[in-house]
């Protein structure tokens, strides 16, 4: 699982978030950014870097001749698709590689064949470049799964999941990394091999910013957002990039810039901290309502809310908790599970074993 923000706030795939909807309108004036262009947010100046310093070319799904001789080890050349992933899945996990899960390294193919580690990213690059090199239709798919968050030092970093869909006579087959935590209620969507590049990129500044390497991170963050200028969330890191580099003004202008394309809650988020921290109290308080309701529409932040109140000992709140994540998104095994839970510990037996009962089909 890989997809990266921050709350300071970062995103990243298997380190991100892509939250698309209307872009929320601030309440008035913002009282920073007025000087800083978005044109000055990409040149790089900023951050100390001169025009022409600029990130090498990265090719995620680049295979070698190892890469080549390990697939001839394991995969014949006459077998058929089906057994071609079941073969390269094996290789990868159990006989051969033996890769191991790692949420905060994000490699390509190419890195992680040699690493053997990596997050969910690393292993779909993997899967991807040796499936297509066997003449598997593979592609990348991202998971909306129930939000996760990871610390590391100052920052908490939320994920969001990707995987492979290969395309076989009989139908899609879905390879992920942590299928036993797979649903397939979870919604999905199919990416190209460009927006899977600039998750990458964005993954990348991700780790180098929380390594202290700002001037790589930007470089990161502008090539996935040279690639994919729409997608809310690297906007967002961006801005948070700027304001560990101690221009406000700049970091507030890319958190606007993220709620111009996505309604993006971790930029409104930062928005508020930003402004609470400059005495903007009005628009501090404006942006964190904002937060608010967004994040009750959320039914996987209401079992959050569910769970907490549960272990707690709030067992009429868990259960009004659940109930309201049911109405959102109906179906979710897990939320009736604790919709059971709570109504066992109010004594509704009867009803408990209802919510059971549909946790179980």
């Amino acid at each position: 699982m890989s997809s990266i923000t921050a709350l300071s706030k970062l995103f990243a795939p298997c380190l991100i978030l892509l939250l698309a909807a209307c872009a929320a309108q601030s309440p008035g004036p913002t009282p920073l950014a007025a000087k800083v262009s978005k044109a000055e947010l990409l040149d790089g100046s900023i951050v100390g870097l001169e025009p022409d310093d600029v990130l090498e070319p990265t090719n995620i799904l680049a295979i070698n001749d190892d890469m080549r001789t390990f697939l001839d080890a394991h995969v014949p050349e006459n077998a058929h698709s089906k057994h071609k992933v079941q073969l390269i899945l094996a290789a990868i996990l159990d006989d051969g590689l033996r890769l191991d899960y790692n949420l905060f390294r994000t490699h390509t193919a190419e890195e992680a064949f040699y690493s053997r580690d990596g997050n969910c990213m690393s292993f779909t690059n993997l899967f991807v470049a040796l499936a297509r090199a066997t003449g598997v239709s593979a592609s990348y798919q991202e998971v909306e799964v129930p939000p996760t968050w990871e610390a590391r030092g100052d920052t908490w970093l939320y994920n969001k999941h990707l995987n492979a869909v290969v395309d076989l006579p009989g139908g899609r087959m879905m390879v992920d990394f942590a299928l036993e935590s797979y649903n397939d209620e979870y919604r999905r969507t199919q990416l190209g091999d460009d927006e899977a590049q600039a998750r990458y990129h964005n993954n990348m500044g991700v780790h180098w910013m929380s390594e202290g390497d700002l001037p790589l991170a930007f470089k990161h963050f502008r090539r996935a957002l040279e690639i994919a200028p729409d997608t809310g969330y690297f906007w967002t890191n961006l801005g948070t990039l700027y304001r560990r580099a101690g221009r406000p003004d700049a970091a507030e202008a890319a958190f606007l810039a993220a709620l111009d394309v996505s309604r993006d809650p971790a930029a409104m988020s930062n928005l508020a901290r930003l402004y609470r921290a400059n005495g903007s109290e009005d628009l501090a308080r404006w942006y964190e309502d904002k937060v608010q309701l967004f994040r009750r529409k959320n039914p996987y932040y209401l079992f959050h809310l569910s769970e907490e109140a549960y272990a707690a000992g709030d067992f009429e709140r868990a259960a009004r908790e659940a109930r309201r994540a049911i109405r959102l998104h109906k179906g979710v095994h897990e939320f009736h599970h604790m919709l059971g839970l709570a109504h066992v510990q109010l004594g509704v037996l009867e009803q408990a074993e209802q919510e059971f009962a549909l946790a179980a089909t």
